[in-house]
């Protein structure tokens, strides 16, 4: 029975995802891979990350990270320097590219906060906020005890 409901709550979100898909259409043209706009996010969270700082992230190589930063490299999105703390190190930022995704996704996520989300309640909003939260925690707490920790 659990299964089946999440399957629902799944599709619905997908629905949520479909419904809102057009106003995207201006993010979507910068046709990134899965995995090079989970990078992308990660140095837009954190500002500044080493190559195996990201491979830890990805739960990758630092190779397979690596090519996968030339690319991103090759169109702008981020950009590599020496660690002048430790010249072993190479620091990984976001490029021109990059910076201009992310005001680009700054500003779709105002209008379609504005136009949708912003119709519910407080206290419709803490629930989801709650939910989401609760989820996320399950998934680490699981996670980290495959891994160990």
């Amino acid at each position: 029975m659990l299964v089946e409901r999440m399957k629902n709550i799944f599709q619905t979100l997908d629905q949520i995802n479909y419904a809102l898909l057009n106003h995207y259409e201006e993010v979507l043209e910068y046709k990134l891979t899965p995995k090079q706009a989970l990078i992308m996010e990660h140095i837009h969270v954190h500002g500044i990350l080493t190559v195996n700082e990201l491979a830890e992230k990805m739960n990758m190589s630092a190779s397979a990270i690596s090519q996968l930063l030339s690319k991103l490299e090759d169109g702008h999105f981020i950009e590599r320097t020496i660690n002048p703390e430790s010249r072993r190190k190479i620091d990984v930022t976001l490029g021109s590219k990059g910076e201009e995704l992310y005001k680009l996704y700054e500003e779709v996520d105002k209008q379609v906060v504005s136009k949708y989300y912003s119709k519910l309640d407080d206290e419709v909003i803490d629930q989801f906020e709650y939910v989401v939260n609760k989820i996320y925690e399950v998934i680490v707490e699981e996670q980290n005890k495959v891994k160990g920790e």
